[in-house]
C-alpha cells in the first residue's frame, strides 16, 4: 500500500511538472481580473477545492479566494447578489434552483466534476447493521436542503428505516458540520460522504450505503456572471486530468463515474 501510494504521488508530482510550463505560457494571456476569483463551494469539498485553488494561483498567478459552506446556503447567496464568480454544488438540484430563480447569475453550462459515495462514520465500529447505528443519537445534513441530508434520507427510506431511527437525528447546517459533532463525541455516528469520513483519523467507516439506495451523488461546477475568463480557466482546469488528479487524491470519484467513492 505504501509503495503504491509512493508511486501515485511521483506519477502526480511528474504530471504537474511536465504540464507546468504550458500552463505558465497560457497564464501569460489570462486576464485575472480586478480581483480575486470567488469560488462557493460546496463544504464538503472544502479541502479539494482548496488545494486546487492554491495549484491554479500558482501556475496562473491568479488569485483565488474560496468560501465553502452547504450548497442551499451558497445557491441563494448567489441569487441575492454575492459576488461569486463559480459556483460549485453537491448536487444538480441546488444548481437547477439557480437557474430558475436568478438565471442571469448563470454564464455557462453546468458540468459534473465528481462523484461521491454515501456512509456511515463511527468511532466505535462494533455495530454494522444499520439500524443498530442508528439507534442512538446521530448526525447528519439537514434533509430538507443539505444534499447530505437529502440524501441521506433518500437511502434511509429505501431501506425501509426513516421512521424508526429520525427521532434520533440531529439535523446540521452542512456535513462538515454532522461530521465534526461525531468526531467529538456529541453523536455516536454520522452519515457523511465518503471523502468526509476519510479526513477524520479518529472515525471510521461503519457503514457504505447502495449507491441505487439514493440519488446519484454527483457535484456540479457552472461559471457565475462576474467569473469572467479567469473563472472559465479554473472550470476548464478543475475537470482536465491535473484537476481531476487532485480531486481523486481526496477520494472523490471523475465526474463520468458513480459509486461508492
Amino acid at each position: 500500500m505504501t509503495s503504491l501510494t509512493a508511486l501515485r504521488r511521483v506519477a502526480l508530482a511528474t504530471f504537474a511538472a511536465l504540464t507546468l510550463s504550458a500552463a505558465t505560457a497560457r497564464a501569460a494571456d489570462l486576464d485575472c481580473g480586478d480581483g480575486p476569483l470567488i469560488v462557493f463551494a460546496a463544504a464538503s469539498m472544502t479541502d479539494a477545492v482548496g488545494e486546487f485553488a492554491d495549484a491554479f494561483t500558482s501556475n496562473t498567478g491568479c488569485a483565488v479566494s474560496v468560501s465553502v459552506a452547504s450548497s442551499s446556503t451558497l445557491a441563494r447567496q448567489v441569487a441575492e447578489g454575492a459576488p461569486a464568480g463559480v459556483y460549485i454544488s453537491a448536487n444538480r438540484d441546488w444548481v437547477k434552483w439557480l437557474g430558475e430563480n436568478a438565471p442571469e447569475r448563470l454564464d455557462g453550462n453546468p458540468v459534473v466534476i465528481a462523484h461521491n459515495g454515501l456512509v456511515v462514520a463511527s468511532i466505535s465500529t462494533g455495530a454494522t447493521d444499520i439500524a443498530d447505528l442508528l439507534s442512538s443519537r446521530f448526525a447528519m445534513g439537514d434533509p430538507t436542503n443539505v444534499p447530505a441530508g437529502i440524501y441521506a434520507k433518500a437511502a434511509l427510506e429505501t431501506l425501509g428505516i426513516w421512521d424508526a431511527v429520525s427521532a434520533n437525528a440531529a439535523f446540521a447546517e452542512n456535513v462538515r458540520v454532522a461530521l465534526a459533532m461525531a468526531a467529538r463525541g456529541e453523536v455516536g455516528a454520522a452519515i457523511v460522504y465518503s471523502t468526509d469520513a476519510r479526513m477524520q483519523p479518529d472515525l471510521a467507516i461503519a457503514y457504505r450505503f447502495d449507491p441505487a439506495s439514493h440519488p446519484e451523488i454527483a457535484y456540479e461546477a457552472v461559471l457565475l456572471s462576474g467569473g469572467g475568463e479567469v473563472g472559465q480557466t479554473f472550470l476548464d482546469r478543475l475537470i482536465a486530468p491535473q484537476g481531476q488528479a487532485i480531486l481523486a487524491r481526496f477520494g472523490f470519484l471523475a465526474g463520468g463515474e458513480a459509486g461508492q467513492g
